[in-house]
């Protein structure tokens, strides 16, 4: 008789609803534990602010405060505060931190539903990039430690933008863009996407969603300016378009970013993501090497590359600039690990999640970050070196002692 091996993959039981809602739960645990973590100490936690969440407070206490440019502008999160504080007569600092919670989780559960309505991954590996996206420290827990800035709400405007892209839903994607430029003007980087891969799927500038995303690019530029000129109405000064702190010029602001962390700018871009930044660009080979240069993840990645980098031409901080990638890095690496099927494979890219958790939360520092990064490189090169374990037969296995089948006569025994 002979035996058969097949490769067992357990599936997750229940429901998909009972799934979503116990993935809702970890997922929101992870993010309050994390919140707590990296809370600033009550009370009056805005005493310690630093850096532009000073000013964003001081715009949530009146808005169109005259704070410095380019920060003055950036109105939509600070308003959804003091109107919060008027509606509810909390303090500004249970808000804020009420609001980057809020904001932060809904943009976790976004990006699951992501991965696993429209990238179909499985459930497992879905979790985990969602987890690991919850502490990614530039993105959540950075924000929890400094509630008072813009980016979280901007972090999920932009993952909703990349999805409404992706899904050729262009009036959802406009009115995201518009909200995103009020909040953060960076925002706008991101409208010329939708055109530019409705063009690489016909490539035809006559397609209709080509045109309508053009359309939609000039309106929203012009809704903008519109914005731009109405704000500086109200607060009462003139902010030039790019400026600095102290509204210096386009050029004064750009040689005063690039002048910051001279000699450490390679180093805080590649501890933005660590390891995963390999694991990404693997991704991004892999959706070539299948879609050619009309994979729209790739094109994505590259655009949101691109603006990063200029961002990072008028910023300071290498880091916060392209956190705003996460979404799609963690995304691609998500279906790359989602080709590993098996638990015992599981096991390998659960440890892999583990390590990149791991040195975003500081549980390693020093020299021991570079050795964590090493050993998950190793794993992920065995993991694709050796795409699938060879099935041994069974019969070669040793499973231990096998029962006697037949009868034993004594005569036989003596006789030998």
């Amino acid at each position: 008789m002979t035996h058969e091996t097949t490769e067992i993959t357990l599936m997750p039981r229940g429901r998909p609803g009972a799934q979503r809602l116990w993935a809702y739960l970890a997922l929101s645990t992870v993010s309050l534990i994390n919140l707590i973590s990296f809370m600033p100490k009550f009370p009056k936690p805005h005493e310690l602010a630093w850096g532009d969440a000073v000013n964003y407070y001081r715009m949530s206490e009146q808005t169109g405060a005259a704070v410095e440019n380019p920060f003055a502008l950036r109105m939509l999160s600070p308003w959804i505060v003091h109107r919060g504080n008027l509606l509810t007569g909390l303090s500004l600092d249970v808000l804020w931190v009420a609001f980057t919670f809020v904001v932060t989780l809904a943009t976790i559960l976004v990006f699951f539903e992501f991965l696993r309505s429209y990238l179909k991954l499985q459930l497992f590996t879905s979790v985990l990039a969602a987890v690991a996206l919850a502490c990614t420290f530039w993105y959540a827990p950075y924000a929890f430690s400094n509630p008072w800035l813009v980016d979280p709400l901007n972090n999920l405007l932009y993952l909703l933008a990349i999805w409404f892209i992706l899904k050729r839903k262009l009036i959802p994607f406009a009115i995201v863009i518009v909200l995103g430029a009020i909040n953060k003007e960076t925002t706008l980087l991101l409208a010329p996407l939708y055109p530019l891969i409705a063009w690489t799927r016909g490539r035809s500038f006559r397609d209709r969603d080509v045109l309508g995303g053009i359309g939609v690019f000039v309106v929203v530029v012009g809704i903008y300016i519109g914005y731009r000129l109405w704000a500086q109405n109200l607060i009462g000064g003139d902010y030039g378009f790019g400026a600095g702190q102290s509204n210096s010029g386009l050029l004064d602001n750009i040689r005063f970013a690039l002048n910051a962390s001279k000699g450490t700018g390679q180093v805080e871009l590649f501890s933005t993501f660590h390891f995963f930044w390999l694991i990404f660009g693997y991704g991004l080979y892999q959706q070539y090497r299948r879609h050619g240069l009309r994979a729209e993840l790739l094109i994505a990645s590259v655009w949101l590359f691109a603006c990063c980098l200029a961002g990072r031409l008028v910023a300071t901080d290498t880091a916060r600039v392209f956190v705003m990638m996460a979404p799609l890095i963690l995304a691609l690496t998500a279906v790359v690990l989602d080709q590993q099927r098996g638990e015992g494979r599981r096991l390998w890219v659960g440890a892999l999640f583990f390590l990149y958790v791991a040195v975003n939360l500081r549980f390693v520092g020093g020299a021991a970050v570079f050795w964590v990064d090493a050993v998950a490189l190793l794993i992920f090169a065995a993991l694709v070196s050796f795409p699938k374990t060879p099935n041994w037969p069974r019969a070669k296995i040793f499973n231990g002692f096998q029962p006697h089948q037949g009868t034993l006569e004594v005569g036989d025994v003596k006789s030998s």
